[in-house]
């Protein structure tokens, strides 16, 4: 059986090192990423996956949906465990996906005084917390936008996951959040949006901003965690009128 293969803590740290001196971005500015064999060891936990290719952004879409499906797909293996492990997503976005990395996350475009900053927010996990994994760097956040919201008792299992990635401000407030790594609370503000299309018509985003805003208040008087899918929508209900005023 193969495994998957990760970088060794002492490379990562090795190139961490450098671009945090802004030195070495020249080299995500190349065709591929070129490393020692020393620098790789198999994770005896992880099977390899098979080989999956995500869809290249254009001046139509960036296609985070889609690669979200994608990816989680193809390494349904993964435990919630082994997905925090930062060796694995910077080997990932260095290697298998390394095109879709410079066309999602294109360093060129930055100031060359802002390339290595950009490079560890987007390529390493430094550190592998929640933020980091689900909203900054280039491949676990796709994974975990899709596991965080996949249903398989949805006629679309993926219903929930093309919500997260029709608004950053999910990314950012909802599941980045320490209440957002609950899937039932995920799930329920998801599933509230889904569910009042005519609320939501207009003003999506700011209103979206403002349910998740005071529902985390709630939680600082209730423990949401401990509360059901359907109990957390009855809390996002009595915010309706409020949801209603905002007009811009």
């Amino acid at each position: 059986m193969e495994f998957q293969k990760i970088f060794k803590s002492e490379f990562i740290n090795g190139l961490i090192s450098k671009l945090s001196r802004n030195e070495s971005s020249g080299l995500y500015l190349k065709e591929s990423f070129s490393f020692p064999d020393s620098a790789v060891l198999p994770n005896l936990r992880i099977p390899a996956s098979a080989k999956i290719k995500l869809l290249l952004p254009d001046s139509k879409s960036n296609y985070d949906f889609e690669n979200s499906v994608l990816l989680f797909n193809g390494c349904k293996s993964l435990t919630p465990t082994e997905s925090t492990d930062g060796r694995l997503w910077t080997y990932l976005a260095h290697m298998d996906f390394w095109e879709y990395m410079q066309k999602r996350w294109p360093v060129e475009n930055k100031s060359e005084d802002k390339r290595g900053e950009f490079i560890l927010e987007h390529w390493f996990l430094n550190p592998p917390n929640a933020v980091n994994l689900t909203r900054r760097h280039g491949i676990s956040a796709l994974w975990w936008g899709a596991y965080m919201t996949y249903d398989s008792e949805r006629e679309n299992p993926f219903e929930l996951t093309q919500e997260l990635f029709s608004m950053l401000d999910y990314a950012s407030t909802l599941i980045s959040g320490s209440q957002g790594r609950n899937k039932d609370f995920t799930h329920a503000i998801l599933e509230f949006v889904i569910e009042n299309k005519k609320l939501f018509s207009n003003y999506k985003e700011a209103r979206a901003r403002l349910l998740m805003r005071k529902v985390n208040y709630s939680g600082g008087y209730k423990i949401l965690p401990s509360l059901s899918k359907i109990e957390i929508k009855k809390i996002c209900d009595t915010y309706k009128n409020d949801l209603e005023k905002v007009l811009s």
